[in-house]
């Protein structure tokens, strides 16, 4: 299960960045977008579901993540943030609300081991801080889990 989401998680990343830096609409098509990167990596078609639908639920949704972002940031502006960084928290945001099967620690921790692999030096705390305080700040992310408090 850790490999397939790790691959899965590994190819939405690079959509998510690849989307991003060509400033594509929050309708834009994940599956075509990603159709080069999950051949390359030679990924399961379980993985290459869950990273069509990582992708494409980040990608639609990255407006009100960016905005749970800034919360949480001293209001610092996501467009300045490397590309990495922000795409690495969209993508976790969107585990964290919309996948409640998926334990809210492993989700931070893969964010961080990713964060690890394609960031910089700073890049995993970085990510590590800002996760664990929207996960504090935003009632959203435990409510899909039947969490409260």
């Amino acid at each position: 299960m850790k490999q397939f989401r790790h691959q899965a998680r590994t190819a939405a990343l690079q959509g998510l960045y690849q989307l991003d830096i060509q400033r594509a609409p929050a309708d834009a098509d994940a599956a075509e977008c990603l159709k080069a990167i999950l051949e390359e990596a030679d990924v399961s078609a379980e993985a290459a579901e869950y990273a069509r639908q990582v992708t494409a639920g980040a990608w639609a949704k990255r407006d009100q993540y960016d905005r749970m972002i800034t919360e949480v940031t001293d209001h610092w502006e996501v467009s300045r943030m490397a590309v990495v960084d922000r795409n690495v928290l969209r993508m976790a945001i969107y585990e964290l609300v919309e996948q409640p099967d998926v334990p809210a620690r492993v989700v931070i921790d893969e964010a961080v081991e990713i964060a690890r692999e394609f960031g910089d030096a700073e890049t995993p705390q970085f990510v590590n801080g800002v996760l664990d305080a929207i996960w504090k700040k935003h009632p959203a992310c435990r409510v899909a889990r039947g969490e409260t408090g």
